[in-house]
């Protein structure tokens, strides 16, 4: 089993509290791997924000052939909450996806979403 390199927490929950502290939903973070998806060290790979939403604009940013984690903010009935998303791209290697799938424990409790949700295909991104 393959472990999460986290050693870059500093730069990774900076981005996260950005996420968090946006009141508007409009902002997002998009974490991935390092060298081109070939490492075990999470990097943040894009922090922007969406007219569409942060939830929406995240979805249109993930790449098919990668392995990704995207983090935005929803409002809800009962305030703002937090929404991790697991990217699974189709075109993901079969031996990375088995690797990277033993750090996504690992990367919820560094991140600490309120709610997680995992997609293989775009049509799973379609909530």
């Amino acid at each position: 089993m393959s472990l999460v390199d986290l050693s870059g927490k500093d730069e990774l929950l900076g981005a996260r509290d950005k996420v968090l502290q946006d009141k508007t939903c409009q902002k997002y973070v998009i974490y991935g791997y390092a060298e081109k998806g070939e490492s075990n060290k999470l990097v943040v790979d894009t922090e922007d924000e969406s007219d569409d939403g942060g939830v929406q604009g995240m979805l249109d940013e993930f790449n098919s052939g990668r392995i990704q984690y995207g983090l935005s903010t929803i409002n809800t009935d009962r305030g703002t909450k937090s929404l991790l998303v697991m990217w699974q791209g189709e075109g993901s290697p079969v031996l990375r996806k088995s690797a990277c799938a033993h750090h996504q424990a690992d990367i919820t409790r560094l991140l600490n979403p309120s709610a997680t949700y995992t997609a293989r295909s775009d049509l799973e991104l379609d909530i």
